[in-house]
C-alpha cells in the first residue's frame, strides 16, 4: 500500500470515529468551582456559561467544572423508541466524572473515570459512560468534572443502540489504527535485524512507546488493567508513560536531525529538553501532578517549534555541494521540512484547544493520535530512505571491494562470466519489473496490463529457475531420476501452459512411452518451444516432429526466422549468448545452454540447423535412460 493510500485509509477511519449520532442535548452550560467545594444546590443557583457544541474545554485548570446538559426526550423525531439513554464521555483518561440526575436515586453516588475500575462502569466500553432514563419531559442533568489533565471533554447523549453502533465504529477504527502502529514497529524490527542500524533500533522502541501511548489515549489501558492493577496506580502509570513518550520522541527527533548538521545551539537546547521528564517525575513525587501535565503540554509545543527551527537551520546540503554522490545527504531538505512542517501543524491544531487557547471542533479530540501515527509513518519513510541510501552506499563499497578482489584473485574468464551475468540480469529484469510496476500503479485487474504483468512475472520466474538450474549444474547437483511417462502427453501439457501455445503444430504418434527424467525433458522442451514462440516469426506455425527409431527418440523443433534473426551456430549453446536482435525481448541467455547440458546428461545429442528462413533444433534421446 502506498503512503498516499494509507493516509486516505486513516482519514476514513478518522471520519468514522467522529461521525455524529443524534443527540438528546438541547442546551449545554458550565459553572466553575475553583475550590471544588460547591454543592449541587449552590451550582444550580450560580450563573452558568453556555457552550455551543459537544466539546467543552477550559484548558488545564485546578478548578472543578460542573457541566449542565438540558436533555429533551423529544429533541428529534428521528430517534427510535427507547427507555434508556447513555451519556458518552470522551476521552477515557479523565480522572473523575460524577453524575447528578433528578430522575435517579439521589443517595447513590454515580461516578466514573480512570480513578475507578472499568469493571464498575454502568456501561462498559472504551469511553466513560452513564446510563440514564429517557424521561418524559426536558430536564437538567449535571456532570461534575475533576481532572489533572486537560479539561477538553466530548459529551454526547444517545440511545443504547446508537451508543453501541458508535462504539463498534470506534473499536474497528482504533483497532486498525493500532495495526498501523504495529506495522511500523514490525517494519522497524525487520529493518534493524537486517542492518543493525542504531537509529532504526531507536525507532522500534519509539513505536513501542507510541503503541503504549495510543492504548492509554484510546481507553484500552483502563480496560486491560481492570482487575489486576490497583485503581490508584492507573492514572500515575498513564501519566508517566505519556511523559516518557514525549521525552523519547524529542530525543529521537534530535538524534535524527543531528545527522543533517543543524545550528549547534539549537542542538544543545534540544538535547536538554528530554531532561524535563525527570522534572515531571519530581513534580509527581511532591504531589504536583497537575503542574507536571502543564509542563509536558508546553514542552510538546516548544519542542516541535525548536525541531522545525533546527530543520530550517540544517547545513548538510550546503556543505555537500559538489561532493561525490555517496557523500550527499540521503534525502532532500525540502522533504525534511515537509515532514516536520506537517507535524508542527497537526500538533498546534491539537494542542491549542487542549490548552484552552481556542475552541474545539469535531475531530480535534483525536488529533493527538493523528500526530502519533503521522509522525510514525513520516519517520518510517525518512528512515527507510536513509537506510536504503546507506545500504546502497555499503553495497556500492562492497561491490567495489569485490571487484578489486576478483581482479587480483580470479582468472579473466571468471570475471568476464560474472560481468555477462550482471549485465544480463540488470537488462533482462528491467523490462518485466517496469511492466509489473506499471500494472500495480494502475491497478487494472484482468486488463491487458494485468496480463502483461503476469507474463513479466513468468519471465522473471523463468530467469530465476534457469539460474538455479545453472547453479546446480555447476555444482554437479543435477541428477538424472528416470521414470516412465508418456512423452506426447507431456508435450500437450507444456503446450497448453504456453502463451500462443496453439502455434505448435505437432506431428507425432498418439502415445510414446519413455523411461527418462521427466523434469529434464520438460525443461528441454519448454525452452525450445518458448524460444520458437518468442523469437520466431510472429503468428507463424512451429513444427514439432516426434519419431521413434532403433531404441531412440528423435525430436525436431522448427520455426521460421523472426525479427531477432538466427543465432550464431558457433555460440548458440554458450552460456549467456543471445543473438544481437534478441535483446529486445526478456531472456537470460541460459536456456539453450541448459538444454545442451541436460540432453548430454540424458545420453542424448542436440544439433542446430539454420537454412534460408528456417531454423531447427534436432534432439536424439534414448527411449530408456539408465
Amino acid at each position: 500500500m502506498s503512503i498516499q493510500r494509507l493516509f486516505c485509509v486513516l482519514g476514513l477511519l478518522f471520519c468514522a470515529v467522529i461521525a455524529q449520532a443524534h443527540d438528546f442535548v438541547t442546551e449545554r452550560a458550565w459553572v466553575e468551582d475553583p475550590a471544588g467545594t460547591m454543592t449541587l444546590a449552590e451550582v444550580q443557583q450560580a450563573p452558568a456559561t453556555a457552550f455551543d457544541n459537544k466539546y467543552f474545554t477550559r484548558g488545564f485548570s485546578r478548578s472543578t467544572f460542573w457541566l449542565r446538559l438540558r436533555i429533551d426526550p423529544n429533541a428529534s423525531s428521528e430517534h427510535p423508541a427507547a427507555d434508556k439513554l447513555v451519556i458518552r464521555i470522551r476521552p477515557p483518561y479523565q480522572d473523575q466524572v460524577r453524575l447528578y440526575d433528578p430522575l435517579a436515586d439521589q443517595d447513590r453516588i454515580r461516578q466514573t473515570g480512570d480513578y475507578f475500575d472499568w469493571a464498575d462502569d454502568e456501561y462498559r466500553s472504551l469511553n466513560l459512560n452513564f446510563v440514564i432514563p429517557v424521561g418524559e419531559s426536558p430536564r437538567d442533568v449535571w456532570l461534575r468534572l475533576r481532572t489533572d489533565q486537560s479539561t477538553m471533554t466530548v459529551i454526547e447523549v444517545m440511545t443504547e443502540d446508537e451508543t453501541r453502533a458508535a462504539d463498534r465504529r470506534q473499536e474497528i477504527a482504533m483497532t486498525l489504527y493500532l495495526a498501523v502502529l504495529l506495522v511500523c514497529m514490525g517494519w522497524g524490527s525487520l529493518n534493524y535485524f537486517n542492518h543493525r542500524d542504531e537509529l532504526v533500533g531507536s525507532y522500534v522502541f519509539r513505536e513501542l512507546l507510541a503503541i503504549a501511548y495510543a492504548l492509554i489515549m484510546l481507553g484500552y489501558f483502563r480496560v486491560f488493567t481492570s482487575g489486576w492493577l490497583p485503581v490508584h496506580l492507573v492514572d500515575p502509570v498513564s501519566n508517566i508513560v505519556i511523559w516518557f513518550f514525549v521525552a523519547y520522541v524529542i530525543w529521537f527527533d534530535t538524534r535524527l536531525i543531528r545527522e543533517f548538521k543543524p545550528h549547534p545551539w539549537l542542538t544543545r537546547v534540544l538535547r536538554i529538553l528530554p531532561w524535563v521528564f525527570p522534572l515531571n517525575m519530581l513534580l509527581f513525587v511532591v504531589g504536583k501532578l497537575y503542574l507536571a501535565n502543564i509542563v509536558n503540554a508546553y514542552l510538546v509545543i516548544f519542542a516541535i517549534f525548536l525541531i522545525m527551527c533546527a530543520a530550517l537551520s540544517t547545513r548538510a546540503w550546503k556543505e555537500a555541494q559538489g561532493a561525490p554522490a555517496d557523500e550527499q545527504p540521503v534525502f532532500s531538505k525540502a522533504f525534511l521540512l515537509t515532514v516536520y512542517g506537517t507535524v508542527l501543524l497537526v500538533v498546534l491544531v491539537n494542542r491549542l484547544p487542549i490548552m484552552g487557547f481556542m475552541s474545539a471542533q469535531d475531530g480535534f479530540l483525536y488529533l493527538n493520535l493523528v500526530y502519533a501515527v503521522l509522525s510514525s509513518i513520516a519517520m518510517m519513510v525518512l528512515i527507510q530512505v536513509r537506510t536504503s541510501r546507506l545500504h546502497q552506499r555499503q553495497q556500492d563499497a562492497q561491490r567495489r571491494l569485490e571487484v578489486a578482489e576478483l581482479e587480483a584473485e580470479q582468472e579473466r574468464a571468471q570475471r568476464i562470466e560474472q560481468a555477462n551475468f550482471l549485465k544480463m540480469l540488470a537488462h533482462e529484469m528491467k523490462t518485466p519489473l517496469s511492466v509489473v510496476r506499471m500494472a500495480i500503479g494502475r491497478g487494472e485487474q484482468g486488463s491487458r496490463i494485468s496480463d502483461m504483468a503476469d507474463r513479466a512475472v513468468q519471465d522473471m520466474n523463468g530467469i530465476i529457475e534457469r539460474l538455479l538450474d545453472v547453479e546446480k549444474l555447476n555444482d554437479q547437483q543435477l541428477k538424472v531420476l528416470p521414470v516412465s511417462f508418456d512423452l506426447i502427453d507431456l508435450i500437450h501439457k507444456i503446450r497448453d501452459g504456453l502463451p500462443e501455445g496453439q502455434r505448435l503444430r505437432l506431428d507425432a504418434p498418439q502415445q510414446l512411452m519413455m523411461q527418462s527424467d521427466v523434469r529434464f525433458i520438460q525443461v528441454i522442451l519448454s525452452n525450445l518451444f518458448e524460444n520458437a514462440i518468442k523469437y520466431g516469426a510472429v503468428d507463424a506455425p512451429i513444427d514439432v516432429r516426434i519419431r521413434q527409431t532403433s531404441g531412440r527418440i528423435a525430436i525436431s523443433v522448427c520455426n521460421p526466422v523472426g525479427a531477432s534473426g538466427a543465432p550464431d551456430p558457433a555460440q548458440v549453446f554458450n552460456k549467456y549468448y543471445r543473438a544481437p536482435g534478441a535483446h529486445e525481448r526478456t531472456g537470460s541467455g541460459l536456456g539453450l545452454y541448459l538444454v545442451n547440458a541436460m540432453v548430454s546428461l540424458l545420453a542424448g545429442s542436440i544439433r542446430y540447423q539454420a537454412s534460408v528462413g528456417v531454423i531447427c533444433f534436432d534432439i536424439s534421446l534414448p527411449v530408456a535412460t539408465a
